[in-house]
């Protein structure tokens, strides 16, 4: 089967590159598969997961943000709808020649393309990485919203229907959001790593990660564990990631006293590792596509408390048994069932046991075997 995944970029700090990577690498193991990546923008940035040599990786080189900061709103504008019609060209060329059985949209750009230039010997797929409404929940001024909306119409009725299958990350999305569509499917994300030494639980830490974006809501996290820290003075908070809200959220610990206690960490190339240095994994987003770092904490034996935000963590963590699910911005709650699993040790390494039992079930082998059947049922037309 010739499989095709269509996306930006591998090389950038973010899930679904990694994930992609991964998911890509175990299906060209499998007997008969052939595999490729189609990017545009894959000049910079860091690589973030090895892509196997069993892989074709195919750069059309549009790079769509090249320069933009030095160039005016209009002449930014009018050199992306340039390169829109040269990816479009470029992507019809290489489909072509590829003659694929499967399509796969990841990314922000093709998504609008694939439905004009496929061939209908192929089956193309739009893969959904985020909440389906998360334009207008990611915005942060009422321009955003509004964009977000027309956004949204543009797509839903326009474009994504036309796709012979949507996947999404959680059975709370689609119950939730694509009620009435009768081409969506739910997969997860793979966990991109095994973790064959988990944490012993010993370290006084408390680990969250992500971008340091309003949407991850760090600033509710930082102020849960200030209250945290008044009852256990000697456990610290490491915040892992990058983002606009560094300076603000520097300001916060310094203005509430915990600079000793609440450390940002930047980004780091070995997330294992750090969760594994770590006890307790906490997440305090207000809305996700799925949450790829909750898995990834779990794999590593960590008990998770975390914002029940959609949509993610409701699929994820089963409350009381791998962790705590709290209200989104219950920042007295949150800073509760932290403290009781510092104060409890044998509820922490039960529920880390737990935690390891259920990140099982998001192992690339079998995340990768759930995408074969979809694409057998794809092609069958069923």
């Amino acid at each position: 089967m010739k499989i095709v995944y269509c996306l930006n970029s591998i090389r950038y700090i973010g899930g679904i590159q990694r994930v992609t990577v991964v998911k890509a690498n175990a299906l060209a193991e499998m007997p008969g598969n052939e595999v490729y990546i189609v990017v545009t923008d894959n000049k910079v940035g860091p690589e973030t997961h090895k892509l196997s040599p069993k892989v074709h990786l195919i750069d059309l080189d549009i790079n769509y943000h090249d320069r933009d900061r030095e160039r005016s709103f209009i002449a930014v504008n009018m050199i992306y709808f340039a390169k829109c019609a040269k990816h479009k060209k470029a992507l019809r060329h290489v489909l072509s020649q590829i003659n694929p059985d499967i399509v796969i949209s990841v990314g922000m750009s093709e998504k609008y393309m694939l439905t004009s230039i496929r061939d209908h010997s192929w089956k193309i797929i739009r893969e959904f990485h985020c909440e389906k409404n998360y334009r207008t929940k990611y915005a942060t001024s009422l321009f955003g919203k509004v964009q977000g909306r027309v956004s949204d119409f543009y797509e839903f009725n326009f474009v994504d229907k036309k796709f012979d299958r949507i996947v999404v990350l959680t059975q709370e999305d689609k119950e939730t959001n694509w009620q009435g569509w009768n081409n969506v499917s739910v997969i997860p994300n793979p966990v991109a790593f095994k973790c064959d030494d988990p944490s012993y639980l010993n370290e006084k830490v408390v680990i969250s990660m992500g971008r340091l974006h309003h949407v991850k809501n760090f600033s509710s996290l930082i102020s849960a564990f200030g209250q945290v820290v008044k009852k256990h003075p000697d456990w610290i908070l490491r915040i892992y990631g990058d983002g606009e809200l560094k300076q603000a959220l520097h300001d916060q610990i310094h203005r509430t006293g915990l600079q000793d206690n609440v450390f940002l960490m930047g980004f780091s190339n070995d997330m294992e590792s750090a969760l594994r240095q770590s006890s307790i994994f906490a997440f305090s987003s207000l809305v996700e596509g799925f949450a790829l770092v909750i898995v990834e904490a779990m794999e590593c034996g960590l008990p998770v408390v975390s914002y029940q935000c959609p949509c993610g963590p409701k699929d994820i963590v089963t409350d009381g048994k791998d962790g705590f699910l709290i209200p989104v911005d219950d920042e007295k709650m949150l800073a509760e069932k932290i403290c009781s699993l510092i104060e409890n040790e044998d509820l922490r390494r039960q529920m880390a046991v737990e935690a390891r039992l259920r990140a099982q079930y998001y192992h690339v082998e079998s995340i990768a075997q759930q995408w074969m059947t979809l694409f057998n049922e794809v092609i069958a037309g069923s």
